[in-house]
């Protein structure tokens, strides 16, 4: 279990109304996602000057959303491929809706106790890759 997750599951534990206001407000400006990604960032880049690093994230997250333009993300088509072809070991070309949740959870595209409106049988590649960069631009831009 990770440090947000821990956060999160720390909700049961609360004793007081302005705790629960204030994990309300969190969740609701997606505050804890938005560290998440910035921190992940950092670790994956490892740039000599973490502040101005991270200052230089946020005015590129402000302007993504002011302009509506993509932000960079860690993934990149190869990644997806990669994470794809390792659920896919046989080389059927899909992956099951199990997989498919799972790998939206390990990229922290899906809450663990949320579910997904998934009709299909099979998730091929180019359906998995367009999902997620679906996901990531949402949760970059917001609601």
């Amino acid at each position: 279990m990770d440090t947000r997750d821990k956060f999160l599951t720390r909700r049961l534990e609360l004793t007081s109304l302005r705790e629960e206001e204030a994990l309300m407000y969190l969740e609701k400006h997606r505050v804890l996602d938005l560290l998440v990604n910035l921190t992940s960032s950092l670790i994956f880049y490892q740039p000599e000057k973490p502040r101005d690093f991270l200052l230089n994230m946020l005015a590129r997250i402000k302007i993504a959303k002011i302009t509506a333009v993509d932000f960079p993300c860690l993934m990149d088509d190869s990644n997806l491929v990669s994470m794809f072809e390792i659920m896919d070991p046989t080389n059927q070309g899909f992956i099951t809706p199990v997989q498919y949740r799972e790998a939206l959870k390990n990229l922290g595209l899906l809450d663990p106790d949320e579910v997904i409106d998934e009709d299909k049988e099979v998730i091929t590649r180019d359906d998995f890759r367009d999902d997620v960069f679906t996901l990531s631009d949402l949760f970059t831009h917001g609601n």
